[in-house]
């Protein structure tokens, strides 16, 4: 079996499109002549013809951009026509630019100014192609082309502002001789006369802005950013985070890569008939595996292997059993073949059946992805393929689109043809549209196995951009490479849909879409695995991943740390996705009504009541609640006191009851002894600080007054405190917080998502100490100890075995009240904390040996006294809680072979890394009016460090109240 090796190669050069220079150098003289001689013509007779047919284009002119395309190309509007869709590709990819590598170039740009420069270029260039596109003809609007002389002096000008350093640099001349005068020349402009800007063509005139941007990239130190990256939405640092395709083989079925030194160093193994060259090679293989190294063109898998044969004899000529015996070696050794070449008239030939079954080939399609390339001949395949369905291969068949998503004038299409069985049955699953898909292949940035770069046109280089993202694919996930049919599902299924709805027969299963190929086809179809210990259960994650920003963990969640889910894919394989562990994570509030009422909800709790104690502006205090005293009268003549307040907001939790929270004291007529007991924010009381009597304070979110008291305050809650003596009293109390999230006004995502979440629970007991130093002094301390169940810190987890057991933290907290004067007092408090968890080895989330050990401190400054004698203003600054140090132990069912993919519990201590420590300034001023009957207040606080969660804790609020009856 031997087909005319001229006409196999003719495909293969159509594939390829325009040849750079080095395929001059190696042509004998003899085929020169005869290229010469042959022309055009399509009645020469010699079965050489059309190889130099198709090639002709490339003598008339060695530049890979000039030439006579319409026989080459057929007509490629899209392109030629108008530069501004390939343009605004390679403008939108800069945007992103910081992914890119940059190298040591002298004179180079700032790395950060390269993007905005073309931004801002191609702007002007819009504006100039504008202009020049219906200027018409010199003589009859001159005045036009004058000012299409000087738009093209600005853009020279600010090329020159940006790059002129880095051309002096390499050239040793000026930026106008060594680069602009040699374009200029090339394209026969002269700038100081607008009649020669005439004579160019609409696609010249693109052409000469594509070359202006190529070759000041060149300087950059950077590598060049191509439209088709934009296109099939593919950056470097995709390529970084999946691995550079380090576990990856390609296999290259394509000419000798003989120039660029680059390509050459992945190349592991090589076989072929000859040596002949002519730079396809090496254009094909650049897109897969050029170096991200600051220069020239970037690959999809720069540190993939290569495996590479040769296919073509001295003639630059092919036959199938080359072709076979290649594929063979090739599909032996690499997880992905790339075919860049074909036949004419077809878009997949009947004989490519004959070359999967043939034995060193069959053997082997358990193990590969075949990537092969459409071909140029702009045709729809009519012609059914008789196919062996017993040597069915892994098969993709790549067809090229312009920068607009449009399928290419000379891009061949799968049309109708099936794949017909033995008995010549078809199904419609069995067309060939369902193993076909495009990727951009007009104009490609390619390597010209020389050492630099330059411009090629065909399906050739449509094809390496696929089979560089199953490249991508097989190093992330090895073991697909046991699966290749999965593999290409998954490319098939993740492919943009271009044209008709769902698969046709122009583009088959679409645009190929490399992030979309890393990522879950449906995240609706993840699963993920529970761990108890003893066994993994499958649980459904479609709505975990939606939840990334329900969870509060800033005070110790790691950046590190992730569950796994899992896909399921074709043939009984699965690929796995890290997720970050904060989206299967919740606090203690779920935000049910929107941001707006949270807002509101954070006022209504900084509306702040000032009471004057005793009478005198110098005890007035800001407090969340309000305090009257009245005697008993019993036998005993126990004073009786009361304290409420407004209830504090908790959305998304149901709140049963009257709506103020309360606390009643018992004490002796001497005060020497008493008792509390209430429901609410006990911490404000039970703290023993007359000087932090807010909510916020207690807060672990936002405040530094004892917030590990805090994180159990909110229920039920008692006390008692004894005076030691006149200046030393003893405190003791508990308090506990249960919350029950509240369905009713849940929407369904929050009730599917939250339904197996445990109530939260939390209880804490406090002890502690004051001291009255001096009439200005008074010292104090405390020890808190906080129990919560199926939590840390206030998290829980949609994985009840995640903190299924809980975890204690315990505190010691110091304060320092001090009163400077003239109604000026300061209060501090610091707070050191441990938290443990209480049975570590039986819950997947536990603490590491050592604790988190976390911290929160506060200072209040207040003045009575200000506008008048019952005023007072209070300036207050806090660090909320924040782990400084300790670890955390996550035990996940993951993947523990990432050769076979068999899945295991692994457990990972991981640091945490709480960030920048969360802090608050807020002010309060309070007076009261019209003899004590009413009350004026105004409040404002604002987030000076650390990371905002919410709408509650981020950015500057104020606000004000005045309200009547006290």
């Amino acid at each position: 079996m031997k087909i005319n090796r001229a006409s196999l190669l003719a495909g293969s050069i159509l594939c390829g499109a325009v040849l750079p220079a080095p395929a001059l150098a190696q042509t004998t003289a003899a085929q020169t002549s005869a290229a010469s001689a042959q022309g055009t013509s399509a009645a020469a007779a010699k079965p050489v013809q059309p190889y130099y047919r198709n090639i002709r284009p490339f003598y008339r002119n060695i530049r890979p951009f000039w030439g006579d395309v319409n026989p080459f190309y057929r007509n490629i509007r899209a392109f030629w026509g108008d530069v501004d869709p390939f343009y605004r590709n390679i403008r939108a990819f800069w945007g992103a630019v910081d992914p890119i590598v940059s190298a040591q170039v002298v004179g180079a740009p700032a790395y950060d100014k390269v993007g905005p420069f073309w931004e801002d270029l191609g702007n002007d260039w819009s504006a100039l192609s504008a202009n020049w596109e219906t200027a018409g003809t010199y003589a009859s609007n001159p005045t036009k082309y004058a000012a299409i002389a000087t738009q093209l002096k600005g853009i020279v000008t600010k090329s020159e502002t940006m790059w002129g350093k880095a051309v002096t640099a390499e050239t040793g001349t000026s930026f106008s001789k060594g680069f602009a005068e040699k374009l200029f020349t090339r394209f026969g402009i002269d700038p100081n006369n607008p009649a020669s800007l005439a004579a160019l063509t609409p696609a010249e005139q693109s052409h000469f802005f594509i070359d202006w941007y190529d070759g000041l990239m060149g300087y950059s130190g950077t590598d060049h950013a191509d439209h088709w990256m934009k296109t099939v939405d593919w950056t470097p640092s995709l390529t970084q985070v999946q691995g550079d395709g380090k576990d990856a083989v390609i296999g290259l079925l394509d000419f000798v890569v003989a120039g660029d030194q680059d390509i050459r160093n992945n190349v592991v193994a090589y076989d072929g008939v000859s040596n002949f060259t002519n730079g396809h090679g090496a254009g094909v293989a650049s897109l897969m595996v050029a170096a991200h190294d600051g220069k020239g063109v970037m690959g999809i898998a720069p540190e993939a292997s290569v495996v590479a044969f040769n296919p073509f004899d001295e003639s630059g000529t092919a036959g199938w059993e080359d072709i076979t015996r290649g594929v063979a070696m090739l599909s032996g050794k690499a997880g992905v073949v790339n075919m860049s070449l074909g036949t004419p008239g077809w878009t997949l030939e009947a004989d490519w059946s004959k070359v999967f079954s043939s034995p060193g080939v069959a053997a082997n399609l358990k193990s590969t992805v075949f990537i092969k390339a459409a071909g140029n001949d702009g045709i729809t395949q009519t012609q059914n393929i008789k196919w062996d369905w017993a040597n069915n291969p892994a098969l993709l068949v790549v067809g090229s689109v312009d920068p607009t998503g449009k399928i290419s004038e000379f891009s061949n299409r799968p049309g109708e043809a099936c794949l017909l069985t033995g008995t010549g049955a078809c199904s419609e699953q069995n067309k060939l549209k369902y193993r076909f898909v495009v990727a951009p292949g007009e104009l490609i940035l390619v390597s010209d196995d020389q050492g630099g770069v330059t411009r090629q046109t065909g399906t050739s280089f449509s094809a390496p951009i696929v089979a560089g993202t199953v490249a991508l694919l097989l190093d992330r996930w090895p073991w697909l490479a046991g699966n290749p049919q999965a593999t290409v599902d998954i490319i098939t299924s993740t492919a943009k849909d271009l044209g008709a709805p769902g698969v046709d027969g122009v583009y088959g299963a679409g645009l190929i879409d490399v992030e979309a190929a890393q990522s879950p086809k449906s995240f609706d179809q993840l699963v993920w695995y529970q761990w108890d210990g003893k066994k993994p259960t499958e649980k459904s994650v479609d709505s975990v991943q939606k939840t990334v920003t329900q969870a509060d963990t800033s005070k110790w969640d790691s950046k590190d740390m992730f569950f796994y889910t899992f896909e399921r894919l074709a043939g009984g394989s699965q690929r796995d996705f890290a997720i970050p562990l904060s989206s299967k994570l919740v606090d203690q509030t779920l935000y049910v009504n929107g941001a707006n009422e949270q807002f509101q909800a954070y006022l209504y709790d900084r509306m702040v009541d000032w009471v004057n104690t005793s009478g005198t502006p110098t005890k007035g205090k800001f407090t969340n609640f309000i305090t009257s005293a009245a005697p008993v009268q019993n036998r005993m003549g126990l004073n009786l006191s009361m304290s409420f307040a407004p209830r504090s907001a908790a959305f998304g939790f149901s709140r049963r009851g009257v709506a103020y929270q309360s606390s009643v004291r018992l004490a002796t007529p001497s005060d020497k002894f008493g008792v509390r007991v209430g429901y609410g924010d006990g911490a404000v009381l039970l703290g023993g600080r007359e000087s932090f009597g807010l909510f916020s304070s207690y807060d672990s979110r936002t405040g530094g007054v004892n917030p590990v008291l805090g994180i159990a305050s909110g229920g039920a809650y008692a006390g008692a405190d004894v005076a030691l003596d006149g200046k030393t009293t003893l405190t003791i109390g508990g308090t506990e917080k249960t919350l029950t999230r509240d369905w009713r006004n849940a929407s369904v995502l929050e009730n599917s998502l939250y339904r197996d979440v445990n109530r939260y629970k939390a209880s804490g007991v406090n002890i502690g100490v004051t001291h009255r130093v001096n009439e200005a002094m008074v010292v104090s301390a405390s020890y808190t100890r906080v129990g919560e169940r199926s939590a840390l810190l206030g998290v829980q987890s949609l994985d009840r075995n995640d903190l299924g057991h809980g975890s204690t933290t315990e505190g010691a907290t110091f304060g320092l009240d001090y009163e400077l004067g003239h109604g000026l007092s300061v209060a501090t408090s610091a707070t050191v904390g441990r938290t443990q968890t209480s049975n570590g080895s039986r819950q997947n989330l536990a603490v590491s040996d050592g604790g988190l050990l976390s911290t929160a401190s506060e200072v209040a400054f207040a003045k009575a006294g200000i506008f008048g004698r019952m005023d007072r203003a209070r300036l207050s600054v806090s660090q909320a809680m924040h782990v400084e140090s300790g670890s955390l132990d996550y035990t996940v069912i993951k993947v523990v072979d990432r050769n076979t993919g068999e899945i295991g519990p692994v457990t990972e201590k991981i640091g945490v890394s709480a960030g920048k420590r969360p802090l608050f300034t807020e002010f309060l001023y309070g007076a009261p009016i019209l003899k004590g009957a009413g009350e004026m207040s105004a409040f404002g606080r604002f987030q000076l460090q650390g990371t905002s969660q919410d709408s509650l804790n981020s950015g500057m609020v104020v606000g004000g109240r005045f309200r009547m009856g006290f």
